[in-house]
């Protein structure tokens, strides 16, 4: 079949390919080798995915856990105005360990999602996932364990590095005294393996355990601790350097109260947030945006949001800036803060203290992100032992050990 189009050029051929739908893609690979080499090279799929764009249709990613079933529910929804109508249910693959309840997202980025099995204990479990073409990846062992240096205390962050085309996930571990600079290391998606970065110079803070990371202006984003306030550390994945943003000045100015206040970064539409949740019954929530990247001075407080009465915790936000927030009752809800209306997603997740942090909210973009791996499953991950997880799925058993064999050295992309 390919013969068909041998008369087309290479670059024309690959700029009507981007222009086509995700399904019909995905069925296209399997026309012939150098289609789906083609199809299954990181550059088309950016290069699609950035097509793709203009023309699909904003959606949000949004997920809970439920009472009825004790599982994460995924969804995806249209990211609208109006109804947040549904867009399509998602199969999550993974089940995570009983001590842990629920996975820990990390990130979504580009149509990836990275999640931890790290919610309340170390298990060492780091994915990555594409629902829409329904791939899983478990990264490989990290260096760090409890095992292998004592008790730590540690951050994880997701993103993009456009420089190279390449998705990145850092670990950044703290042990137990803080005496001793961090160990940190990095997993490229390129190349399947971790790195250790330990030589990067990291601030003299400490990032807070497990913190929420925001990324956008290609680093990663968290809250940190130095000797006398609080601050954001960033690590940006193309160069693998750190950095340091200052808190707004308004709150800075009672450095010696922030150890009872909760902050969380977060992306506000292209802007990083500061979400400031007091846990005080007679306070907002302030929610402050930095209007110009890097700038202390541009912090701006963007709104309050009384979570007094319906209001349990903040699950993110919409591509157009309102806030998905779920309820003390287990809903969630869209708020636009101009307005004040509210928007009821009609799906409830659990009420349970446990899974107050297990709702979640992002923008998301479907993509081919994986389609090229190798030993990539859509099976279930079930916990056998701390510390270490077998991939388990619809294949055949038999396939089960060359799978673990490879991935105990790493991934590497069908080029």
């Amino acid at each position: 079949m390919s013969g068909y189009f041998s008369f087309i050029p290479g670059d024309v051929l690959s700029d009507i390919l981007t222009r086509l739908p995700l399904k019909t893609l995905i069925r296209c690979t399997s026309v012939c080798k150098p289609w789906h080499t083609l199809l299954t090279n990181p550059s088309f799929i950016t290069k699609h995915l950035n097509q793709s764009r203009f023309n699909n249709k904003e959606l949000l990613l949004v997920r809970i856990h439920s009472d009825s079933d004790d599982k994460e529910h995924y969804a995806l929804r249209y990211d609208d105005n109006h109804l947040f109508s549904e867009y399509a249910q998602l199969e999550f693959p993974l089940k995570s360990s009983s001590c842990n309840h629920y996975f820990r997202i990390i990130g979504c980025c580009n149509g990836l999602i990275c999640l931890s099995d790290d919610q309340f204990s170390y298990t060492n479990n780091l994915f990555l996932w594409n629902p829409f073409i329904r791939k899983t990846m478990r990264l490989p062992p990290v260096r760090v364990t409890v095992q292998t240096h004592g008790l730590f205390k540690h951050s994880i962050g997701f993103g993009f590095d456009s420089i190279t085309d390449d998705y990145k996930v850092v670990r950044i571990v703290h042990l137990e005294n803080h005496k001793k600079p961090p160990e940190i290391d990095i997993f490229s998606l390129s190349t399947g393996t971790w790195r250790d970065i330990s030589h990067v110079a990291l601030p003299h803070t400490i990032i807070d355990e497990r913190a929420p990371q925001a990324f956008l202006k290609g680093a990663a984003h968290w809250i940190a601790s130095s000797s006398d306030a609080k601050l954001i550390v960033s690590f940006h994945m193309g160069c693998e350097e750190f950095g340091q943003i200052m808190l707004p000045h308004n709150i800075m100015a009672h450095a010696n109260q922030l150890q009872i206040l909760g902050f969380r970064v977060a992306k506000f539409q292209d802007s990083l947030a500061l979400i400031h949740l007091t846990g005080a019954k007679d306070k907002p929530c302030c929610i402050w945006v930095m209007k110009e990247y890097g700038v202390a001075e541009s912090w701006t407080k963007q709104f309050n949001i009384d979570m007094i009465g319906p209001f349990n915790s903040v699950a993110g936000f919409t591509r157009n800036g309102q806030l998905v927030l779920a309820s003390s009752a287990g809903y969630l809800l869209a708020r636009d803060p101009h307005a004040g209306s509210l928007m009821h997603f009609l799906i409830r997740g659990s009420t349970h203290p446990t899974y107050r942090h297990s709702f979640y909210a992002d923008a998301y973009s479907n993509s081919l992100v994986l389609l090229g791996m190798r030993f990539c499953d859509a099976g279930t991950s079930e916990e056998s032992s701390p510390g270490d997880r077998s991939v388990e799925g619809s294949r055949e058993a038999m396939k089960t050990k060359k799978r673990d064999d490879f991935l105990s050295k790493g991934f590497k992309l069908v080029l």
